[in-house]
This record gives C-alpha cells, sequence and structure tokens, in this order.
C-alpha cells in the first residue's frame, strides 16, 4: 500500500510538472492563449537584438578602420596612385528572430537572430605610394553603399553572448 501510495504521489508531480512545461511550448507555438504579461524567447530576442545591433556596428567600424589599400591607374600615361577604401556602417535592421534547431546532442539550440547592416565605402585621399595611403584616413565618401547580414546566437532565455556574428550574405 505504501509503494502504491509514493507511485502515485510521483505520478502526480510528474504530471504537475509535464504539464507547465507542455503549456509553455504550447504559448511559445501559438496553440495555447498567453498569460498577461507572458514573454517567450523570441520576444526577448527581438528586444536584445537593438543591442547586438549598436554593440556590433562599433565593433564592425573598429574592425573596417585599417581598410584596404587599392591601386588606380591612370589611362594616359600608365603611372597609378594608391588610396585606402572602407566600409563605414552607417545603420541596421532587425531582420527576424526564429528558434534554433537542437543540436546533435539533443540539447535546445535556443534562439537565432539575424541582423542587416547598411554601409558605403569611404575612400582616402590619392597618394603616390602605399605607405602613405595606409597612414592616410579613408573620409571621403564614394558612393557606393551595400549592405551586409549577420546571424547572431542567442541562449534558451534570449540572452546573447557577446560572440561575434556570422556573415551570411554578401
Amino acid at each position: 500500500m505504501k509503494k502504491h501510495a509514493v507511485c502515485v504521489a510521483m505520478l502526480v508531480l510528474f504530471a504537475t510538472g509535464c504539464g507547465t512545461v507542455g503549456d509553455q511550448v504550447l504559448q511559445d507555438f501559438g496553440i495555447q492563449e498567453r498569460p498577461e504579461g507572458y514573454v517567450s524567447g523570441s520576444d526577448n530576442v527581438r528586444q536584445n537584438m537593438q543591442v547586438v545591433g549598436n554593440t556590433e556596428m562599433r565593433r564592425l567600424n573598429l574592425a573596417e578602420r585599417r581598410g584596404e589599400i587599392k591601386f588606380e591607374t591612370s589611362d594616359l600615361d600608365g603611372t597609378g596612385v594608391f588610396y585606402k577604401e572602407a566600409k563605414k556602417y552607417t545603420k541596421f535592421a532587425v531582420l527576424d528572430a526564429q528558434p534554433a534547431s537542437r543540436t546533435s546532442q539533443g540539447k535546445a539550440g535556443g534562439f537565432v537572430g539575424y541582423i542587416q547592416y547598411r554601409y558605403e565605402y569611404m575612400e582616402g585621399p590619392r597618394k603616390s605610394n602605399r605607405v602613405e595611403a595606409e597612414s592616410s584616413s579613408a573620409t571621403i565618401p564614394s558612393g557606393r553603399q551595400g549592405a551586409d547580414t549577420f546571424r547572431y546566437r542567442f541562449n534558451s532565455g534570449g540572452v546573447w553572448n557577446g560572440s561575434k556574428g556570422e556573415l551570411t550574405k554578401k
């Protein structure tokens, strides 16, 4: 009789625990009504992505500060000049946040968020040699623009771990 009571008590505890987890899953997928004040993991990710965008835009601009040295030839005499070209990230847009797939070990993957960063190419003044071009700053707008999309990983609570994003589209 005592074993029977222990089994029933364990079954009730198990069913109660599964009920709350089951309710959580149903609420996350929009099948069951969410209680007032409920915030899902993907909602947390979307809120945190504004901070990620600002932080990463600063990091991307610092990384691009060195730029790339280009060589431009003149058509008339075959001589050329060197100049620095660098991307300047100007704004970002949060594109999407979604649950990540499970890992090969069966662990929950958390969430994945996508942010698109808009940039414009900046150029430095034309110099006669590479060393002078490297030491100059790229501050002249070239008129060319573009966008990069990065993927960021978040834990199951929607918190970013601070790692760099993965470039997804060029």
